[in-house]
């Protein structure tokens, strides 16, 4: 199945699912509203680490995201984003179908289309302006790994990778929403969301050629109305299939929806007078055919933002990626981790110029000390919501 069917195939379930809605309320019209990112920096560059497959990345010059919303009834609305950016061509970020109270229960609702992850909190915070108090996005969220989506690695292709970090399957992936089919509500204090998609979070883009689907799901936890925390998780097959029109060819035997990503987490939100607080940590799993043993990961970051001044604040992010060791190569005895444990650090100056009009002056260091790499990058971003 290509990407164009499945995009047609999604507008059509949107469609019936909006008719399901029956009229629109009186009055009720599409909203339109906006985002646009204005990026100036040092380098001419930007880490692979930065930049999503399609080549957007936040650093990228100019980016542009349009939002529409419209409720064609009391309970049901249909919701795009549209993302154009200078690196990259124009797509439909963003296109589903929320349901409220589904058999008349204010517990039960459901979101159907191409939708932000459950997982954690960032890859929803990340959609909204100023949500996001720096320019670049946590490791755990985009870093590409040494991992590709074939199935081909082995335990020497992996350990003897000395390029620069980042460039095949991330551990989880906020760029680029995948379809998904999810149930989300509230008890009290508590929210819970789950969801099904098709490929995994670690493998979206090719999700149309992974066989089978993920689960994925979020329990969270509000005990007052600014301190938020939850436990999310995520497992289903991530390999993609050969493209038999292509003649293509798997470098195994076995059938690769056989090969789990398995993925656990832990979020945490505080906000409080001038101070926010944000942090997620995040163990990832992988099964591979060739490879001797699993491929783990941990990640996650610790995000801060004070506002210490009317229009200022600042900001910072520390967060880290670091792998567990396999052996180089069969019964060889001899260990090393199967990428490289990379480190960064960003922290940010902003000003809101007007109430949708801010400022940020950023500076982002990613450190690799195993693969002796370390880089620096400093930008400015004039972010204006309309």
């Amino acid at each position: 199945m290509t990407r164009r069917h499945t995009l047609k195939e999604l507008g059509l379930v949107l469609g019936v699912l909006a008719m399901l809605g029956g009229p629109a309320p009186t009055g009720a019209q599409i909203e339109i509203s906006g985002q646009l990112d204005l990026v100036g920096k040092v380098r001419s560059d930007t880490l692979r680490s930065n930049t999503a497959f399609r080549g957007d990345s936040p650093f990228n010059s100019i980016r542009l995201k349009l939002f529409a919303r419209h409720w064609v009834s009391e309970r049901i609305g249909i919701f795009t984003e549209l993302l154009f950016d200078s690196g990259a061509d124009p797509r439909v970020n963003g296109a589903y179908v929320v349901i409220n109270e589904l058999g008349g229960q204010s517990w039960l609702n459901t979101r159907v289309g191409l939708a932000p992850s459950v997982v954690g909190s960032f890859g929803l915070r990340a959609t909204y302006f100023n949500a996001n108090p720096l320019i670049g996005v946590p490791l755990v969220w985009q870093y590409r790994t040494n991992l590709s989506g074939g199935g081909a690695a082995t335990n020497a292709s992996l350990t003897s990778a000395t390029s620069e970090p980042g460039g095949a399957l991330p551990l989880l992936y906020e760029s680029c929403w995948n379809i998904q089919w999810e149930l989300l509500g509230e008890f009290g204090s508590l929210e819970y969301s789950v969801a099904m998609t098709p490929g995994s979070i670690s493998n979206p883009i090719k999700s149309t050629s992974v066989s089978g689907s993920s689960f994925m799901g979020r329990l969270g936890y509000a005990p007052v109305s600014n301190l938020r925390f939850g436990i999310s998780g995520a497992w289903g097959p991530f390999l993609s299939q050969p493209e038999p029109d292509a003649g293509g060819t798997l470098p195994y035997d076995q059938d690769p929806s056989d090969f789990k990503q398995y993925v656990v987490g832990f979020d945490l939100e505080y906000q409080g007078g001038p101070l926010a607080l944000f942090s997620e940590i995040y163990g990832v799993r992988y099964e591979l055919p060739l490879v001797q043993g699993d491929l783990d990961a941990l990640g996650g970051f610790v995000e801060l933002r004070y506002d210490f001044l009317p229009g200022w604040y600042v900001a910072g992010r520390l967060g880290g990626l670091f792998f567990s060791d396999i052996e180089t190569g069969p019964s060889t005895g001899v260990m090393a981790p199967w990428d490289h444990d990379t480190r960064r650090t960003e922290v940010a100056l902003g000003y809101r110029i007007a109430r949708e009009v801010l400022l940020k002056l950023d500076w982002q260091r990613t450190t690799a000390p195993d693969a002796d790499f370390s880089q620096n990058l400093f930008a400015v971003q004039l972010s204006s919501a309309f």
